[in-house]
């Protein structure tokens, strides 16, 4: 009889789930080599069924062998040595297994400071969930060290975003620490600080430098005064508060003392021909203890707990496992897509760079964007024309040319200018469209901030 008021009722419910491969996988293609063996390192010490392998195929082979054999005949001690508690233990060490510690000054040395990309993932990991936190995982990856975002909104939005969303995310990406980042224009983070600070844009301090920055960096104190109808005395504390704003806030997080580079790729010539690969060297390679496979194969006593618990971790280093190696292939795809698209450059130089957006070289390889945009996080390339990061080889274009080469015909202008009487924005912009590039004064002014070049005004000899 089925009681009163008790019902059984169906209901449809679509639940977001992530493979436990996936989770390795979307947290290794983001780190560079030196801190992939780091993780591993990690993971070997948190998986007691994971061990470190630095053998060659044969002699890891005939290594396998002799711990089958080994197992097979003493399953039994084993299985009575191990109980779970060891298993769930903190300590690495295997029972029975002796091995003296080696101090490595290495490991002395103290952690580094979060990365400018570390700090801004993590408070987006707060802030977003779902689409609008693949978008903020997209943007902060093309977020440069010094806070600059190197992706124009509207490429954003070729993903399928909306631009009024893309706008919403980077202004609450502007407000995480350091406060300005994600900034396209010099006033941007400028501007963020005093509104974050308390200024309302009513302000002196908000005016000056929405509309008359460049009346400030040109030191033109006069014309403002009057415009603005404000004594000298408002001007200048004004000003002096305007100063103690940071312009370029990622530097915080990424303005530590230069530091060796190791490339994660390498460009090279064989034999006349260029080819491209993953740079790995001395790589930590882990694989699954054979001893423990010997073990759920029922060889030896074993309780129900126990078994449970050592596939749990033997799953868990398989993932793993798996994981490292979709990383190399999917790594490798992509060095491989750059040479072949950018194989002009590397033979012959920067005249012969490509314009390339991640959106596009993405839907070459049939991947998705932000996998991409992970790929390329902190990651550096050895080739015959130098180190670069690998968002090097990514920009977008400003008609039919690429923005490299417009820094370059802007500042070739610049150094050939008459030094008595330099050039404005507007003129450069002119003798710019001349050569058929069309490029508005605003835009010249924000390349040549980029470029760390004065205003003309400063120019002058």
């Amino acid at each position: 009889m089925k009681r009163r008021g008790q019902e059984l009722q169906h209901r449809p419910e679509l639940r977001q789930y992530m493979l436990p491969t996936l989770v390795y996988y979307l947290k290794l293609i983001e780190l560079p080599n030196l801190e992939v063996e780091t993780y591993l390192r990690q993971e070997i010490e948190s998986n007691p069924m994971l061990e470190e392998s630095t053998l060659d195929t044969a002699e890891e082979n005939e290594s396998i062998d002799n711990e089958e054999n080994e197992t097979d005949t003493n399953s039994e001690i084993d299985m009575d040595d191990i109980s779970l508690i060891e298993l769930f233990s903190d300590a690495t060490q295997l029972p029975n297994e002796s091995k003296e510690y080696d101090f490595d000054p290495i490991e002395n040395v103290p952690a580094q400071e979060d990365k400018l990309y570390d700090k801004l993932m993590r408070q987006a990991s707060d802030a977003f969930s779902g689409n609008d936190l693949e978008l903020a995982q997209f943007i902060i990856s093309n977020i440069e060290d010094d806070g600059y975002l190197a992706i124009t909104p509207e490429d954003i939005c070729t993903n399928g975003y909306s631009m009024d969303n893309v706008m919403v995310i980077i202004s609450k990406i502007q407000h995480f620490e350091p406060i300005g980042c994600a900034w396209r224009d010099i006033r941007e983070p400028l501007l963020t600080q005093l509104s974050h600070t308390g200024y309302s844009e009513n302000s002196i301090e908000y005016i000056l430098v929405r509309d008359y920055f460049r009346e400030l960096q040109c030191n033109t104190p006069r014309d403002i005064i009057k415009n603005l109808n404000i004594t000298e005395e408002q001007f200048q504390r004004a000003k002096e508060n305007i100063m103690k704003l940071d312009p370029k806030p990622g530097w915080r997080c990424s303005g530590s003392p230069s530091r060796y580079v190791n490339p994660d790729f390498i460009i090279y010539w064989n034999d006349n021909k260029l080819c491209a690969g993953l740079r790995d060297d001395n790589p930590t390679q882990v694989r699954v203890r054979k001893r423990y496979i010997q073990m759920i194969k029922g060889q030896g006593k074993a309780s129900k707990e126990e078994i449970a618990f050592i596939k749990q971790k033997i799953q868990s280093a398989q993932n793993l496992i798996m994981a490292i190696e979709q990383r190399r292939k999917t790594l490798t795809r992509i060095i491989n897509g750059i040479l072949s698209y950018q194989h002009e450059y590397f033979e012959k130089g920067d005249n012969y760079l490509k314009p390339m957006t991640m959106t596009e070289f993405a839907k070459q390889l049939g991947v998705n964007p932000s996998t991409i945009s992970r790929a390329l996080a902190n990651k550096y390339c050895e080739s015959p024309r130098g180190i670069h990061k690998l968002k090097f080889f990514f920009t977008a274009a400003v008609g039919h040319t690429d923005k490299r080469v417009i820094f370059e015909k802007i500042k070739a202008i610049i150094e050939n200018e008459d030094k008595t009487s330099p050039l404005s924005d507007t003129q450069i912009s002119k003798r710019l469209s001349r050569e058929g590039i069309i490029i508005s004064r605003r835009t010249i002014s924000k390349y040549r901030d980029i470029l760390n070049i004065h205003a003309h005004q400063f120019r002058r000899e």
